[in-house]
């Protein structure tokens, strides 16, 4: 279900609500850094960098919030890279 969400907004442009909304879809995005399975992470980081392409500034300020000490959130930075 956790994957379905990240994926879900990976094509985030083609949903009107996020399309208004990017902050909620980044937001969403950003309760998966830490999760405890790498392609939840990993689709997740992929997603924040779509947006990052539109949304710049949204992302940074999101990702300038995460603990890069914790392996797992580090990993899903590097993802969206």
């Amino acid at each position: 279900m956790r994957r379905a969400v990240s994926e879900g907004l990976r094509i985030w442009t083609h949903r009107p609500y996020f399309k208004q909304h990017p902050e909620q879809a980044v937001a969403l995005l950003g309760r998966l850094k830490a999760d405890g399975h790498a392609y939840v992470r990993k689709s997740a980081g992929n997603a924040l960098r779509d947006i990052s392409r539109f949304h710049k500034a949204l992302v940074a300020a999101e990702v300038g919030t995460w603990d890069l000490e914790d392996p797992r959130v580090a990993e899903t930075y590097g993802f969206g890279a």
